[in-house]
């Protein structure tokens, strides 16, 4: 069985679009929620996938309870989805620790656009709020589910690359410069350059708030008790493309603590030397076809965990198989019961 040492107070799942990402998070914080700890599974995909993982109808920007099935040992499992303005307000409010100057840049129209439509502004505001999460006293442990590859890059780089953007040049001139503000004023117009140049006034007033996060977020993320998990599919491009999220996750001095594996084997298919498979004298005219049919599966089975060793072996991580599931995945029942049948990278059936 997959466990997260008790150590371990954040997980981020990282990986490219379309391995189960999503619902390797809800089970792995569903598994440790039923082994006792307080877990909160945090989205910061905006589709809307971990509902769906999780048999609720919805999740908002607030923490929702997930009811544990029957055989749970006192833990509590709470899941929400990030609201990108929501919490990009409020981290203008901790950043200016001024009510009046937070106002004016939450009432300017350049920021109203930047919190809400620009997916850096969803990646900042995803990363202080696993940050915040991490430090509540009502949760153990926190499961953060990245966007696809490139985007959770993006949420990892976010408090740094702000405070980038706030010593760039340019802004410098924009924020100080009379012939800056007239060239743009040219091309923009003088009402959009009034609020620009506000905007970009007032920021100036909270980088050091942004630098401070920046610098806590990073030591958070190179923390002991902050694992990485890489989720890829079990064929050859998906083995490919989880090297390229390794080496970039790996790049950044971060801990690649194991790779999982989805729909890595058939739990019915390998299992050849317990003895041959018996049909039904039903099927007996179909038992060449479907012999045939097995051996290709168990071969395939075979490549893959092969593919899987040396990829684990060229990571220097520990790997887990996650078997295709029997049954649809949309409720903690079913979540449970899948993750259980997990077993180590290399493994026979």
């Amino acid at each position: 069985m997959i466990e997260l040492s008790e150590e371990c107070r954040l997980v981020f799942c990282v990986g490219v679009g379309g391995v189960g990402k999503t619902t390797l998070a809800a089970a792995l914080g569903l598994q440790e929620a039923l082994r006792g700890r307080s877990v909160l599974v945090l989205t910061a995909d905006p589709a809307r996938r971990l509902a769906d993982a999780l048999g609720v109808q919805g999740l908002r920007d607030v923490p929702s309870n997930i009811p544990l099935p029957s055989h749970g040992s006192g833990g509590e499992l709470h899941a929400l989805m990030l609201e990108t303005k929501a919490s990009a307000d409020a981290i203008i409010r901790r950043a200016a620790d001024d009510e009046t100057r937070a106002q004016r840049v939450l009432d300017n129209r350049i920021y109203q656009a930047f919190s809400n439509t620009l997916a850096r502004s969803h990646a900042y505001a995803a990363i202080e709020r696993v940050y915040e999460s991490v430090h509540d006293p009502r949760y153990d442990l926190v499961v953060v589910d990245t966007p696809p590859a490139q985007s959770s890059i993006e949420i990892l780089d976010a408090p740094a690359r702000l405070v980038r953007f706030l010593d760039q040049r340019l802004v410098r001139r924009l924020r100080g410069g009379a012939l800056a503000r007239r060239l743009l004023r040219v091309v923009a117009g003088d009402s959009l350059v009034t609020a620009l140049t506000e905007f970009l006034a007032e920021m100036a007033f909270l980088r050091e708030g942004f630098a401070d996060r920046a610098r806590e977020v990073r030591d958070l993320m190179r923390s002991p008790s902050t694992s990485f998990v890489l989720v890829s599919s079990a064929d050859s491009v998906g083995i490919e493309a989880a090297k390229s999220v390794a080496a970039e996750v790996v790049d950044r001095d971060f801990e690649l603590a194991c790779v999982m594996f989805n729909r890595a084997f058939v739990p019915e298919v390998g299992r050849r030397e317990r003895g041959s498979v018996t049909y039904p004298e039903s099927l007996a005219a179909l038992v060449p076809k479907l012999t045939q049919m097995r051996t290709m599966l168990v071969q395939e089975e075979e490549q893959r965990r092969s593919s899987i060793v040396a990829l684990c072996e060229e990571l220097g991580a520990r790997g887990w198989c996650l078997p295709v599931a029997t049954r649809p995945l949309g409720d903690p029942s079913a979540l449970a019961a899948w993750i259980e049948r997990a077993r180590p990278a290399g493994a026979p059936a």
